[in-house]
Order: C-alpha cells, then structure tokens, then sequence
C-alpha cells in the first residue's frame, strides 16, 4: 500500500452540524502496488473482495486516538477497489476516501488497513496498512478554507470517482469578483 495522496488539514466536524463539515483536504488516496511478477497481479487490480478501512491515530505514536471505541471520524470510513487510469494513463488499484470528517482538533495520522474478504471463511482477512504524515484539524476561526483540487483528484474524477472538487484556490474564494 502507499498514499498517493494525504490531507494537509481538516476544518473540525462540530456536532449537530453534519451538513455543512467539510471533508478532510486533499482527499486521502491509497494505491495498492502489485508486483507484476505475481501471476495473481490482474487479480488484485479488479478484485470486489478489497477495501480498505479508515482509523485515525496519534500523531506521535503507532496507536488510535482512541481504545474505547468512541468515533472519531464520519462518512464514509471504508473504500473498495477503483480500478483507474493513474496520471500516467497506465491502470491502476487505488482506494479513494473523498468523505472523512474528523470530529476532534489536534494533530492527527489517518491509518489505512487493507483486508481480503473471504467468502468461504466468512472471515476478512489482514493484508497490508499505511498510514498519512500527520495534518492538522482546526476550529472553524483558524480553518483558512479547501485548498484548489488536486490534478490527481481531477483525473479520478474525470473517470466517475464521487470527489468534491475545488475550482479556486482558497486566497480567492472568499473575494468578490469584480466582472
């Protein structure tokens, strides 16, 4: 697994204000890199039975911000395969979570985890995990706003991928347009 995209920073879910959150910016991408040696790799690029499912940890440490189980992030936790032509135009396996909202401040890692649905076992099986670089989730007086979509975030969504884009760059949203 590697992140082929990380958030640099989220405005904080409020409670109760569930409509108006702002996603986690840029939207985390994990791209699963297969040998192509394996006889198996055109398997994994189409496989239904992958996803990846989203945690978020520490910034500091290896471990969740929390044991308890208490919730954390909302929308959508959990991603399946997107098989997709990457930037390069070559095909590629990527997890894409274009809907995560943290629900507390601080400084923060997303953890990916990747697991193999097996029918047979009724089980899911532990592949692989990657984690982001640590971004900062800030109250809404400190958030400066979503940064301009990213070329990767374009291109996936060019190909049908649900993604919120951005067409300014935040230095300019905020200004009147003078036509």
């Amino acid at each position: 697994l590697v992140m082929r995209q990380e958030p640099k920073e989220a405005l904080v879910l409020s409670s109760g204000k569930e409509k108006g959150r702002k996603p986690v910016d840029p939207p985390p991408i994990v791209q699963l890199k297969v040998n192509s040696d394996v006889e198996a790799s055109h398997h994994f690029l189409q496989s239904p039975y992958l996803f990846v499912v989203a945690d978020l940890w520490k910034s500091d440490s290896d471990e969740r911000c929390s044991d308890d189980g208490a919730d954390n992030l909302y929308g959508g936790l959990c991603s399946s395969l997107h098989r997709l032509k990457d930037i390069d135009n070559k095909d590629g396996a990527f997890f894409i979570f274009g809907d995560i909202s943290v629900k507390m401040t601080g400084t923060f890692r997303l953890h990916f985890s990747l697991f193999d649905l097996q029918t047979r076992e009724n089980a899911a099986v532990f592949l692989g995990s990657v984690a982001t670089q640590p971004f900062k989730v800030m109250p809404p007086k400190d958030f400066q706003g979503l940064e301009e979509s990213t070329y990767l975030s374009r291109a996936f969504s060019d190909q049908g991928v649900r993604l919120r884009l951005r067409k300014e760059p935040r230095a300019f949203a905020g200004q009147k347009r003078s036509y």
